[in-house]
């Protein structure tokens, strides 16, 4: 085992671990980052997961286990000989500054002295321990401050000789892990690459650095929420130190859960500064102009100043209320034009041309506000609070009504099965009297094994369409993958052919079907991360010039990007 300078850690009161350690690095041993518990000693009274859990312990005096009173902590059974010890893999690889060894709520039964140890795993690093034994006090927070450590991904936290620990902080740094090509697409904003919230005008009911956290989150309380405004005109924000400056492309403002306290709407500013919090002084630029935001839906926004570089965005809400997330969607460096042309191997051969530079799409999530010029979604959906299971509801427009005696919901008409050729139609006669038919389709069942994609960006070659049915797909690989497959859809012009502009993908999860209206221009089912069966239902004739158009579309260089989702993998 080595060791670092262990004279040199300081104790912080409340106010200063708050101050120095809280609100200025991150917890990178919360649960929200994927953090998770390794090996333990014991847990007897209770687990060694609550360590890692969002929020400030919690009593409930008449609340027993088998096991004896309930505690939300960890606590080790007594008279251990030696001592106990718990293995956390942090959220995120990072250079660690401090800790909160909070044993809130354990008195008598606290642990009252402990020491930390740290590795890097990646590298079959040894054991290095980065904080001696400290004493611990009953029911109290303990924040200590340690000097910057290298990085590492994994700690050991040891109490002796047992005991109750409610909350384990282990805040610091993040070392991000980078793709290789500067120009990819990803969410500058996000905790895992090491953005930051430095400055917000309040955050009464949740803290703000809820924004920068994966996912959508459980329910209200680990977004951001300020409090009720009482004046007019009266606005609240926030400033994001971007994890790496940037060209910034996209932004989605996320209000799930908050369905009667969401802002009315919201803005975007940045600038590039190289102060952790910006100059006073400095000027913003607008890259969002206000708009108008809903109850507990993703909303998606094209920036407006894509070429100048930031450090920081600024989000405004008018007037206050809660947002869950806030991603800011951008590349570390802008791509290199590409326009060179293969030469030719000798003066009879032309030079092949170069394809035009790469037209980015973003993957964006499957809502039904989004998909609907497209097609529909067959999915179940949270319903109202009903009185009664008997009850009839009507969301999203879809009649919600009970079934099979009570036992299960029926989703009425949740995509419509459309047919136009339900007999033979005349598409075309001359005055000579040749006349050309569309043959009558019948319904066609049928399953597709899909294999993943080999790569992303996702080139796009071709698209299809069905001109006379709809088609739906529903995946069965179960789960609750929230990316299990993609979509790409583009609109007709009036020349039937497809209009580019209305070009977008969607990112589907392994609970989500769709329907495709009758001539919508589609790229093949795209399974992500597993080979996937699709059940499709669709009209067919027989013929297959009749039953679906294709169309090449390699020359226009489509890409399509996929924002690397949250993974708890160090590296």
């Amino acid at each position: 085992m080595s060791s670092f300078d262990l004279n040199h850690y300081r104790r912080l009161d409340l106010a200063r671990g708050q101050e120095l350690l809280d609100r200025k690095y991150v917890d990178l041993a919360s649960a929200n980052l994927g953090a998770s518990i390794l090996e333990f000693s014991d847990e007897f009274f209770a687990e060694a997961s609550n360590l890692l859990k969002h929020g400030r312990p919690v009593r409930d005096p008449n609340r027993f286990t088998e096991h004896g009173a309930w505690y939300d902590g960890w606590e080790t059974r007594r008279h251990n000989h030696s001592y106990d010890w718990v293995v956390i893999k942090l959220g995120f690889t990072g250079h660690i500054t401090g800790f909160d060894i909070d044993t809130t709520y354990f008195n008598g039964n606290h642990a009252p002295i402990a020491d930390v140890e740290a590795c890097y795993s990646p590298d079959r690093d040894p054991i290095h321990e980065i904080l001696s034994k400290i004493d611990l006090g009953p029911s109290a927070q303990h924040f200590i401050e340690i000097p910057k450590t290298p990085r590492f991904t994994h700690v050991r936290l040891n109490i002796y000789p047992d005991g109750g620990v409610s909350r384990f902080r282990v805040y610091g740094i993040v070392s991000p892990n980078w793709p290789s090509d500067h120009a990819a697409l990803l969410d500058l904003a996000f905790v895992g690459h090491g953005a930051k919230p430095v400055a917000c005008s309040d955050q009464h009911f949740s803290k703000v650095e809820n924004l920068l956290l994966p996912g959508r989150g459980v329910d209200m309380s680990d977004g951001w929420e300020t409090k009720r405004s009482r004046q007019e005109n009266h606005k609240d924000w926030v400033i994001v130190r971007l994890g790496s400056a940037g060209y910034l492309e996209q932004a989605e403002i996320d209000t799930a859960f908050y369905k009667g306290n969401y802002p009315e709407s919201a803005s975007l500013e940045a600038c590039y500064s190289d102060s952790v919090i910006p100059d006073a002084s400095i000027e913003w630029t607008q890259i969002l102009e206000k708009s108008k935001l809903s109850p507990h839906r993703q909303h998606l926004f094209q920036l407006s100043v894509v070429d100048q570089k930031f450090s920081h965005v600024r989000m405004t809400i008018y007037p206050d209320g809660g947002v869950k997330r806030l991603r800011i969607i951008g590349r570390k460096n802008l791509p290199s034009p590409n326009h060179k042309s293969r030469r030719p191997s000798s003066p009879q051969i032309p030079a092949v041309p170069a394809l035009p530079p790469p037209k980015h799409i973003v993957a964006q999530p499957l809502t039904y506000e989004h998909y609907a010029p497209y097609g529909h979604i067959i999915q179940s959906f949270p319903e109202p609070k009903r009185t009664s299971p008997l009850a009839t509801t009507i969301t999203n427009n879809i009649r919600v009504t009970p079934a099979n005696q009570g036992t299960a919901r029926k989703y009425n008409h949740i995509a419509p099965v459309v047919n136009a050729c339900q007999k033979p139609i005349l598409i075309k006669g001359d005055s000579d009297g040749n006349v050309q038919f569309v043959s009558k389709a019948e319904p066609n069942l049928s399953l597709y094994r899909c294999l993943p994609v080999s790569k992303l960006p996702f080139d796009v070659r071709l698209l299809e369409r069905h001109p006379y049915s709809s088609q739906a797909f529903v995946p069965m690989c179960g789960g609750t993958n929230v990316r299990a497959y993609m979509i790409v859809v583009c609109l007709s012009d009036q020349d039937g052919i497809p209009d580019f502009k209305t070009l977008k993908s969607f990112l589907c999860s392994s609970s989500q079907g769709i329907s495709y209206n009758p001539g919508v221009w589609h790229h093949p089912m795209i399974a992500l991360e597993e080979t996937t069966d699709f059940v499709c239902l669709t009209h067919e004739s027989g013929v297959a010039t009749q039953d679906c158009e294709e169309i090449e579309v390699g020359s226009h260089n489509i890409q399509i990007n996929v924002i690397p989702e949250f993974s708890n993998k160090n590296e």
